[in-house]
C-alpha cells in the first residue's frame, strides 16, 4: 500500500489536523517507509510459528489471596481529624 496525497489528505481530515505542504511531504514520505517495513514481514514465512501472547515465556506469578485480620477501627482513624459514626468528617467543598 502505498500513501499518497488523498489518502493524506483523508487521515488529516479525520484527526482534525492541518500541516503545511513541506511537512506533508516529509510525513508522506516518512509513512511510505514505515508501511514499506511493515510490507516485508508479511513476506516472511509463518506457518510453522505458533500464535503467541507475549514474546518472553515468563508469565506473572500471582499470591494467593489470603484472607487476615483488618486493624481495627481505633488504629486506621487515628490520625484523623474528625470522626463522626465511623465516618470521616471533612470541609464542604461543593455550595
Amino acid at each position: 500500500m502505498k500513501i499518497n496525497n488523498d489518502i493524506f489528505n483523508n487521515i488529516l481530515n479525520m484527526v482534525k489536523l492541518s500541516c503545511t505542504e513541506e511537512e506533508k511531504k516529509q510525513l508522506i514520505k516518512d509513512l511510505n517507509k514505515l508501511v514499506g517495513f511493515i510490507d516485508t514481514m508479511s513476506e516472511l514465512n509463518t506457518d510453522n510459528v505458533e500464535p503467541m501472547t507475549y514474546i518472553h515465556s515468563t508469565r506473572n506469578v500471582y499470591r494467593e489471596d489470603i484472607v487476615n485480620d483488618s486493624k481495627e477501627d481505633h488504629d486506621i482513624h487515628a490520625n484523623a481529624l474528625e470522626i463522626k459514626d465511623g465516618y470521616y468528617v471533612v470541609p464542604r467543598i461543593l455550595e
